[in-house]
């Protein structure tokens, strides 16, 4: 898993790559071995010392009282004190502090895309280019006053509404 790359094609491809990559490691049941935890923890370590500077600087780009630059700054700061948090002993500590790292990969990605303006389909995380189709997806969320809803590729949500 590389981390983020300095073109914007390349970030969005790297953004879902690692997307995909902490999406797979919460879903895990069972405990992955000792190297693989260590793989992924790298990557995501990777992914966030390349995200963390980026959003940063995309955030004081917007007015520092705006709602999505105070999120993002939020963000920041609790995936930096993931980054530097100590693990619990054993394997499972190891797995658990690698989990809260790996929702913090979603969350920082997360805002890169909205502070960029890129969107990203909620159901397959693959970014929705310009010219295609979408709809909005709210996922049973309530959503906050003055925000958006989600959206996802037109062919996404068909495949899940005939599932």
């Amino acid at each position: 898993m590389n981390g983020v790359d300095a073109k914007p094609d390349g970030a969005a491809l790297a953004s879902v790559t690692a997307r995909a990559a902490a999406v797979w490691f919460l879903e895990q049941k069972a405990l992955p071995r000792h190297g693989t935890v260590r793989a992924f923890e790298d990557g995501f370590r990777r992914t966030l010392d390349s995200l963390i500077p980026r959003v940063q600087e995309l955030a004081g780009a917007v007015l520092t009282d705006e709602v999505p630059a105070k999120v993002a700054l939020a963000a920041l700061a609790e995936a930096r004190q993931r980054l530097d948090a100590r693990e619990a002993p054993g394997l499972r500590g190891k797995v658990e502090r690698v989990k809260k790292i790996a929702e913090s990969v979603l969350a920082v990605s997360d805002h890169h895309d909205a502070l960029t303006g890129l969107r990203a389909c909620l159901l397959c995380d693959k970014p929705i280019q310009p010219g295609e189709d979408w709809e909005p997806f709210e996922g049973g969320r309530v959503l906050a006053e003055d925000s958006e809803p989600g959206r996802v590729h037109v062919s996404c949500a068909r495949d899940r509404r005939q599932a």
